[in-house]
């Protein structure tokens, strides 16, 4: 990548940080305006308008920010053109061909962003309410017209916050916006003063890349609740952030598309029809057997190769779209999604860089073959565009477009001329030297030599072991998934042969090209004194705390892992008695403060304590696994807004809240809430999420995500979230885990979705509840000793028999034995009159019978086989073994 490139990505993604500037903190001054206007400023009837873009020059010009930027970027003579300052701020008086290419992005940009509401509508936000103006949820207008037709059809606002999981929720409007301009303008002059004094904090000034990544993500944090255009008719539901970000991009592509054809002109450059925009998309295949792959030793490491397998996805096209990027010169500015296995990039649409995206794919395909044989690939398909296809009725065309080359990709994944036939060299790279010749946690490659022995292989119940054997590609999933709970920051570095790194590294780069070293902070500047190229560099987990320095860019990676607390180390479900010594021992050596917890730890956490006997415990010790995907997405993503507001720009900033939502408010969920701090993320982003816990929190959870993503999403009955709960042994196979789960997810779409299957029942969320109500119930009659523990399990045939006589009355024939099922009635009332209160008398005993047999009755009417979840939920939690 040229600097020309790296200037104009950086001018397309500051030309509006004007915007967000409060020139109290700038200290702009009369003689500054004076200097400046006529520079930056178009005029109108004898005013100068669009004060943000000398309010740009100013940040660019302010000491502190001369100091704190790059020294490029106060350069006169970096790259070709115009200096950084006037490519960042004449964008709205432009003068050379340059000027123009940053005009034009944000021109398009915004006619993507900027929709108005209806003219039937009076509602045009003055020029003196601008700091009012509150970011409106898209969420709110999916597939809801009548909303999007004025602003005061709104209910809710974002608040005017620093990014984090209680901001990223929507709030009711007349709490999000504020009384008044004084507290709307101080609501600014805060949020702006907090980013201002942390831009000096990033690291890595000297590389202007590395800084550039950083500068982004700070501007994330602090920009993406500020809405890009704030008076007159419009739409305030693109942020500021998304809007810089989107320019950026379509300014670097545009530029590259006419240097490289010649056509730098004002003319050829305001030209709309052209086919200048080259959209890339990819997608990652096979991810649930990747994750789920089960063999042999597995059980030793699975909660680490559960984590390093899901990071492993994240980080494939986290780099593929890195990979794409560099062999073409563009900066990761360009990349404009990246979420869940996907992402897209906007790159110029010349030969040149249609044949070089596919040398990458051939490249990525042909490292992932050979390292999982077909199992998992990432497909890359391109698409042309020219600016009115990102606009209204043309971005939903084209959407439609990109959708049936990513389905043509999908079916063609690989090159089957190539790939297809057995693999001539596999057992040719068998080492029957090796303590085990293939790799005992996959059983599908050879170990490698390079594995032998590796201390990773032996930080979990292998230590006495003198030969651990694994392959290369299962080997560094164990060591992805030990470091993402012991280091918060990633370095991406060149790979290099014969690099200086010993065990703490990749064993097989990804792709070949990409090394991986953690860290818990610091710049890895010792890195480059060994003569190693840092490429990358983010924190992949979030901190959320008011000491966090936001120095480094954040990738939201890292899903949130149950660690061992001081509370645990004397908890007796961890080392009951009951277990034989040699496992006992082993439990109790794996107790150690700060250390991520076993799944047999996290199961044993689902025992109850037994009230009359301290120290002992009651419940059924299992895992519980919750699998859940937001429903019709696609359709919502086609056809959620009117044609007219379906942008690229827009529905990025969808796809991203709703990643948010899993991927920055969920891991903050569990840590905080101690009802859930035992559960474990396997992953969460995108649309979906895959957790592991203590099986008797999995509904509790479930409802409470369920309750918490309607208030994210403005409580809109278009958009809901199905999930599926299933029950297993902690040692079961990590395969027939996700082959569970999806099983139970896919019962709750195939029911009409919306739903939640759990003990294999499917059930609406109002179901659901009333069934948790259920529950409490059953509870309270056990601790009242109204009910006997018979009573409550006798209702196992109840169920059985009530589920018989609907089958009956349906019309559908039973056996002439089960003929006694429409006893049921009759049944539930001699045995709850026999066996319900016996400790009670008189009235008080008979009002007790009553109330049992009524809502029995009611409850195997309405709710017939799918009672047994509030059951088996009270059965199973007072199970004593």
């Amino acid at each position: 990548m040229d600097d020309t490139v790296r200037k104009i990505a950086m001018a397309g993604f500051f030309h509006d940080i004007g915007k967000f500037a409060e020139r109290e903190i700038l200290g702009v001054t009369a003689l500054y305006e004076q200097q400046n206007a006529d520079i930056y400023q178009p005029s109108a009837k004898g005013y100068h308008t669009h004060v943000h873009a000398l309010h740009t020059a100013a940040f660019i010009e302010h000491e502190a920010m001369k100091a704190a930027l790059p020294a490029q970027c106060s350069l006169p003579k970096w790259g070709e053109g115009d200096s950084f300052i006037n490519l960042a701020a004449c964008h709205h008086k432009p003068e050379t061909p340059m000027q123009w290419i940053i005009t034009e992005a944000d021109r398009l940009s915004s006619g993507v962003d900027r929709d108005t509401f209806d003219s039937a509508h009076n509602t045009a936000i003055p020029v003196k309410d601008y700091q009012s103006t509150r970011l409106l949820p898209i969420f709110e207008q999916l597939e809801a017209p009548d909303i999007s037709g004025s602003k005061d059809a709104f209910r809710f606002v974002y608040p005017l916050a620093v990014l984090s999981p209680e901001n990223i929720f929507p709030v009711k409007k007349e709490i999000g916006v504020p009384k008044g301009k004084d507290l709307a303008k101080q609501e600014y002059l805060s949020l702006f003063k907090a980013f201002f004094e942390a831009v000096p904090k990033l690291l890595h000034k000297d590389d202007i890349d590395l800084w550039f990544e950083h500068f982004d993500s700070l501007f994330l944090h602090y920009a993406s609740a500020i809405p890009q255009a704030r008076v007159g008719s419009i739409v305030p539901d693109v942020s500021l952030y998304d809007h810089c970000r989107m320019t950026a991009a379509l300014a670097t592509a545009l530029y590259i598309y006419h240097r490289d054809n010649g056509t730098l002109t004002e003319k050829a450059i305001k030209d709309e029809q052209e086919k200048k925009f080259l959209f890339i998309q990819g997608d990652c295949y096979g991810i649930q057997d990747f994750i789920f792959r089960g063999f042999g030793d597995t059980r030793r490491f699975r909660s680490k190769l559960l984590r390093g397998r899901s990071f492993a996805v994240s980080l494939f096209s986290e780099l593929a779209a890195d990979m794409i990027c560099r062999e073409i010169g563009l900066p990761f500015s360009s990349v404009v999604e990246n979420a869940a296995g996907k992402f897209a990039v906007i790159a110029p649409n010349t030969p040149l860089v249609r044949q070089k995206v596919q040398d990458v794919w051939q490249e990525i395909t042909k490292w992932l073959f050979d390292q999982t044989f077909g199992e998992t690939m990432i497909g890359i398909s391109t698409l042309d565009a020219n600016a009115v296809d990102f606009t209204g009725h043309g971005y939903k065309k084209f959407r439609a477009r990109l959708a049936k080359a990513a389905e043509n990709c999908k079916a063609s994944r690989f090159d089957a001329g190539l790939y297809c036939g057995s693999v001539s060299s596999y057992l040719d790279d068998f080492d029957n030297s090796l303590s085990d010749s293939l790799c005992p946690f996959c059983g599908k490659r050879p170990s490698s030599p390079l594995a032998q022995n590796d201390p990773y292989l032996k930080s979990e119940g292998a230590s006495g072991q003198e030969n651990a054997s694994a392959c290369s590609i299962c080997r560094d999933h164990i060591y992805l998934g030990t470091s993402l709970v012991k280091k918060s920051r990633l370095a991406v570095l060149k790979n290099q042969q014969d690099h200086p790194l010993k065990s703490d590294c990749l064993l097989a780069p990804i792709f070949g090209r990409y090394q991986l070293v953690f860290s818990n902070g610091g710049d890895f500047s010792g890195l480059s004194k060994k003569g190693l190229t840092l490429l990358r560099c983010f924190d992949i987990g979030a901190d959320f705390s008011k000491s966090a320095s936001r120095e480094c860019a954040t990738r939201y990676m890292a899903g949130y892992v149950p660690v061992y607390r001081d509370e645990d180390m004397n908890d007796p479900r961890f080392i009951e008695g009951r277990r034989s010594d040699e496992k006992q021992m082993e439990m109790i050596e794996q107790l150690e403060h700060g250390k991520p917890k076993t799944f047999s730890h996290i199961a044993a956490a689902a025992k109850n304590p037994l009230g009359e006997r301290p120290g002992s415990f009651v419940g059924m010790e299992a895992l519980g696994v919750l699998k859940a995907d937001v429903d019709n997405l696609g359709k919502l993503f086609a056809e959620g807004l009117k044609p007219e507001r379906h942008t690229l720009s827009r529905l990025a900033t969808l796809s991203r809240q709703l990643h948010f939502f899993f991927a920055v408010y969920l891991p903050h969920l569990l840590e905080q809430d101690e009802r859930f701090k035992d559960v474990y993320t396997v992953f969460a982003g995108g649309d979906d999420l895959l957790l592991i816990g203590p099986w008797n929190r999995m509904f509790a959870l479930a409802l409470f995500l369920q309750e918490k993503f309607a208030d994210y999403v403005c409580h809109n009955p278009k958009i809901s979230f199905s999930a599926g709960i299933t029950l297993h042994r902690p040692s079961a196979p990590l395969d027939q885990i996700g082959k569970a789960a999806e099983d139970a997810l896919e019962a709750s779409k195939n029911a009409g979705k919306n739903s939640l299957t759990y003990f294999g029942q499917t059930v609406t969320w109002q179901n659901a509840r009333q069934l948790s109500g259920v529950k409490a119930v059953l509870l309270q009659w056990l601790e009242a000793r109204h009910a006997s523990r018979g009573i409550i399990y006798r209702l196992n045939y109840l169920i059985d028999m009530a589920a018989l006589e609907r089958s009956l009355v349906s019309g559908r024939d039973i056996h002439i034995t089960d003929m006694n099922c429409t006893r049921w009635r009759a049944f539930l009332t001699y045995s709850t009159q026999r066996n319900a209160g016996k400790e009670l008398k008189g009235e008080q005993r008979e009002r007790v019978v009553k109330d049992i047999i009524a809502n029995t009755a009611k409850w195997l009417n309405d709710f017939g086989g799918a009672l047994r979840i509030g059951l088996w939920e009270v059965l199973y939690n007072i199970r004593r073994r």
